[in-house]
């Protein structure tokens, strides 16, 4: 009797682990198809935004074409605020297969003095499957505005499977050139503003969340004139990611440097014993009349 006791509660319990697994299996299959309607929804709700639209509508279209509504363009994009044209000049530039001669020709009849930079490829350095990362620097200015936008835009093929913490990006430049007027980063909480404590010193610093699919994958400062002359200006994005497992610890550490690369201020991020980290550098110039 005692065995069939035990045979029965067995059973039982093979039966429970059985079903707990596919209770299991149904909760996670049901929380990826939200999280994916979720993502579809946010896609659909980010392309239909009207600076979104106005980028693809320019890079799609013929200069001609541009040309011929040249003054209704132009006033849409006078029109934008700094968030929306930030995001504006990202989704032009991002991923256009355009000469830059044509991109700015196009920019031009938009009222905007444009200073591309072609992209460079970096590879990171996540554990199983390395990807690869667009960084590209670029300024603009809008006519009739006394500021430049000093903008980063990056793109990665995959998302990060070993986050730690957050990612720092930094616009950085010569403050004796450029004087700091204001920040941009985009939404969603994908880019937020960290630290702008050394704006004065030439370097604003912004943190990125890589474990969300990206899609305002940019930060931009503002600067005005502080003298005649060249601006040099750059940015460096230093990715984390864990060197153990997948862990979320907030915010790298962050040391100053007084010697960065363009006349101001740079930073390095400060090193723990899970935490690996890579910086990647690139740098682009504008004459400020």
């Amino acid at each position: 009797m005692l065995k069939k006791t035990f045979a029965v509660v067995a059973t039982l319990g093979l039966s429970v682990s059985i079903f707990g697994g596919s209770a299991s299996y149904a909760q996670t299959s049901s929380e990826n198809k939200l999280e994916e309607i979720q993502q579809q929804k946010a896609e659909e709700e980010y392309k239909a935004k009207e600076e979104v639209q106005l980028a693809e509508e320019v890079k799609d279209d013929s200069v001609e074409n541009i040309e011929e509504q040249s003054e209704e363009l132009t006033e849409e994009v006078a029109d934008l605020d700094d968030e929306e044209y930030s995001r504006f000049m990202h989704n032009y530039v991002s991923e256009n297969n355009e000469s830059t001669e044509e991109m700015q020709e196009k920019l031009d009849l938009l009222g905007i003095e444009f200073v591309p930079q072609e992209e460079k490829n970096v590879q990171t350095m996540a554990i199983k499957d390395p990807s690869s990362l667009s960084l590209s620097v670029y300024s603009s200015k809008r006519v009739g505005q006394k500021y430049w936008y000093l903008q980063t835009s990056w793109r990665s093929k995959e998302i990060e499977f070993n986050p730690a913490t957050l990612d720092v990006v930094s616009m950085e430049w010569d403050p004796k050139i450029g004087k700091f007027y204001t920040a941009t980063a985009g939404g969603k909480g994908v880019t937020t503003k960290r630290d702008g404590s050394k704006r004065l010193k030439g370097i604003y610093l912004f943190n990125v969340n890589d474990d969300k699919t990206i899609f305002d994958s940019f930060a931009s400062v503002q600067v005005t004139k502080n003298k005649k002359g060249w601006l040099e200006y750059g940015a460096k994005y230093t990715h984390t990611y864990s060197s153990t497992k997948k862990t979320k610890t907030g915010q790298a550490g962050i040391n100053f440097d007084s010697t960065g690369p363009v006349g101001g201020y740079s930073y390095s991020v400060t090193k723990t014993s899970y935490v690996s980290s890579w910086p990647r550098y690139n740098e682009n110039a504008v004459y400020l009349r």
